[in-house]
């Protein structure tokens, strides 16, 4: 600008009211802010690796905490992703262009910092994925490429657990909190969900605990009365391992939890000695996947392969724990008991479907997606004007030539 550069951010931020916007265009709305936080995440992090080479780490911190207002954890977590990114031209660049989260491009920079990674080969995942999905693609991906079959990352995943008990001073409540190993971490949930389940059932239908009520309730349960019986007896978890069989070799292969984390064979051999494991061996002639009317609910062998299939819930992602099995095509409509015609759904997103009228549908992979219904259009929107943008500087700095 006149010879000189202008060394801040800034926004064009829309004038049409959102009251005359159309549904279409507040939805554009959104996705352009969400474009435009990439764009901006993939400015800080080029300024962060910069400003950390000639000022220090530590100062780096200390200008997100106290002029960016950022929390201690995550301005460290910032500083760390934006050195690493450093190393992923590719995924900086998509990040600055606005076609990769923020989020996917730190769990890109978190995986090479623990061994390298092919950046290329994860690219479009990281383009078209979520966070939660992708961060299990990224997972298989340093499997793949591990040369111990993931023995040593699992290794390092235990060798950081910890757990806390403190009193918080603001109320004198009691505060947990723990990181574990993904299979650790499975089994602790798969308890967790069980008692939860049980709670839920014993609850008065009018006057129901939060989720998060429930879970403090189950874990309290499960710590101070082992199993939550009166009898004290274990507690019984049966731990969902997905694998396939090689007919060729007679040996099972990709061992994996319900979420796709995967499973190094000794872990696998080693849970076989220790733990219950429900098989999960599909269509074979012993197992009777299609029960037809002559059932409504889903079967244990009917939720485990659609919980194999669905992994969570096919609307918002909710853990299969959590998760009922919905017929497509509804019971009493003449809708089979199949897996073909059930699916994964949240309490939330049945709720959606049977009272809001949204739709399951089979992508031409197979796999089901759920979808809202056509948007009403409640009003005409109003005449637009012709309005030059407004310029909105996000947090402006100084002038250099």
């Amino acid at each position: 600008m006149n010879g000189q550069e202008l060394n801040q951010a800034v926004v064009l931020a829309p004038t049409l009211s959102v009251g005359d916007a159309t549904v279409a265009e507040l939805r554009d709305r959104v996705l352009s802010t969400i474009r435009g936080e990439n764009q901006l995440a993939g400015i800080r992090a080029e300024a962060l690796a910069e400003l950390q080479r000639r000022a220090g780490t530590e100062l780096t911190e200390v200008e997100l905490r106290e002029r960016g207002k950022k929390p201690r954890r995550r301005a460290r977590s910032e500083v760390e992703t934006a050195r690493e990114l450093e190393k992923l031209p590719e995924t900086s660049k998509g990040l600055r262009d606005g076609d990769i989260p923020y989020d996917n491009a730190r769990i890109l920079a978190d995986a090479n910092q623990r061994a390298p990674i092919d950046e290329k080969e994860l690219l479009d995942d990281a383009r078209n994925q979520s966070p939660d999905k992708f961060a299990a693609t990224v997972r298989k991906h340093e499997q793949q490429r591990s040369t111990d079959d993931g023995v040593s990352k699992l290794q390092h995943q235990r060798s950081r657990r910890y757990a806390r008990i403190r009193t918080a001073i603001e109320d004198g409540m009691t505060v947990l909190y723990g990181r574990f190993d993904p299979i650790t971490g499975a089994r602790i949930e798969t308890a967790l969900s069980r008692k939860m389940n049980e709670l839920w059932q014993q609850e008065d239908p009018n006057n129901r605990a939060t989720p998060a009520q429930r879970m403090a309730d189950a874990l309290a349960l499960l710590l101070t009365r082992p199993g939550g019986d009166k009898d004290g007896a274990s507690q019984d978890v049966k731990l969902l391992v997905i694998a396939d069989y090689d007919v060729v070799s007679q040996q099972l292969r990709n061992a994996r939890l319900e979420n796709g984390t995967p499973i190094p064979a000794g872990e696998l051999r080693r849970l076989a000695c220790d733990a219950q494991i429900l098989p999960a061996i599909f269509g074979g002639p012993s197992v009777p996947m299609d029960m037809g009317m002559a059932r409504r609910k889903a079967s244990p062998t009917q939720r485990a392969a659609l919980i194999a299939r669905d992994r969570a819930c096919i609307g918002c992602g909710a853990k299969a724990a959590w998760c009922q099995s919905h017929h497509i095509v509804h019971w009493q409509d003449g809708g089979p008991t199949n897996v073909d015609n059930m699916c994964l759904l949240c309490s939330r997103c049945h709720h959606n479907v049977h009272d809001r009228n949204w739709q399951v549908e089979r992508t031409p992979t197979g796999a089901y997606r759920l979808h809202p219904p056509p948007p009403e259009r409640t009003h005409s929107p109003q005449p637009k004007h012709q309005h030059q943008p407004r310029r909105r500087a996000l947090h402006p700095t100084k002038q250099r030539k």
